[in-house]
């Protein structure tokens, strides 16, 4: 009988930034550490037009550096990642945020178990730290539904936030937020990259939408991971990642084939939006007209979304599909 251990599966690290973001050095180093090689981290320069390579360069010049031209946000730089680590012959990429640093050294062993007892699922999501040790960001999702983001917004009017889902049941779940997800790249050969039109937000929905179909699964683990230095502003809600979120749902819902859930949720999101701005208006606040720009451009893709418009400038970005 043949005892000889077999070769343990080969893991690269994905992280894709536009520009440095604190603390992107442990966020490097620490993956590094936990790898065969440097090299198996691989850094996407992210159309930050030399900035973030000639940093990687002169800061970590053993790990793989991939240079875009263009900012592809979150799903151009991390697919231009995973499809370097699948022509390599990795079995799995684990995705992470640049703004992130490591909390567990033996992170990436841990995961692969996770993966061994879980051999369908495509994504495992351990549980992730917001801006310091000990503080649970809510990385366990559900797919979006009006029923669901109605009862949401009633949730954070009422009782200041959604119940945690991220606890310390190991379990499947209906998606992973992408801050850091370890990929299993036999699934991603049969499920797909990133849909570069959303640019980023959703994505994960989409993601794991498109896996459940095929089979796979989303898992998620209460080993402790990553603390995630997110940003607290750009969050506002004429923002432009509000932007994105919001017309991203909708564009997800039509994508799979639920015109109704895409006029209702394009409904509510410009009619709030409008509340917004005429609260705005009535108060007196600086951003009124923010808010008014934010409607206004909200209500323009709702509509070429819903009529079937072929995806351009208007839809706002990455503006075109790579």
């Amino acid at each position: 009988m043949n005892t000889q251990p077999s070769n343990p599966p080969r893991v690269a690290v994905v992280v894709a930034t536009h520009d440095y973001c604190f603390p992107m050095e442990r966020c490097i180093e620490g993956f590094a550490a936990q790898l065969a090689s440097p090299a198996d981290v691989i850094l996407v320069d992210n159309g930050s037009q030399g900035r973030v390579s000639q940093w990687a360069r002169e800061r970590s010049p053993h790990v793989t550096i991939l240079v875009r031209e263009k900012n592809g946000f979150f799903c151009g730089g991390y697919n231009e990642g995973l499809r370097h680590a699948i022509a390599a012959g990795y079995d799995f990429a684990l995705i992470v945020n640049a703004d992130t640093e490591v909390c567990n050294p033996q992170l990436i062993g841990q995961l692969l178990e996770v993966a061994r007892r879980h051999p369908r699922a495509a994504f495992i999501g351990p549980q992730v730290y917001l801006r310091e040790d000990g503080h649970v960001q809510n990385t366990v999702l559900e797919f979006p539904s009006f029923a669901r983001n109605a009862w949401s917004f009633v949730q954070f009017k009422l009782f200041n936030g959604v119940p945690p889902r991220s606890d310390g049941r190991e379990r499947e779940v209906e998606y992973l937020n992408g801050v850091c997800v370890l990929c299993r790249l036999a699934a991603l050969r049969e499920i797909g990259l990133l849909d570069e039109t959303m640019g980023g937000y959703v994505e994960d929905v989409d993601w794991s939408w498109r896996a459940r179909a095929l089979g796979w699964s989303s898992v998620y683990t209460p080993l402790p991971s990553i603390i995630h230095h997110q940003p607290e502003v750009g969050y506002e809600h004429y923002s432009m990642k509000c932007f994105m979120l919001r017309r991203n749902t909708i564009y997800w819902h039509r994508k799979r084939g639920a015109r109704l859930e895409a006029a209702l949720y394009g409904w509510s999101a410009r009619f709030v939006a409008w509340l917004r701005a005429l609260r705005a208006g009535l108060t007196g606040r600086q951003d009124r007209d923010r808010f008014v720009a934010y409607s206004r451009r909200l209500a323009a893709v709702d509509r070429g979304i819903r009529r079937g418009v072929p995806i351009g400038e208007w839809f706002g970005p990455p503006i075109t599909p790579r």
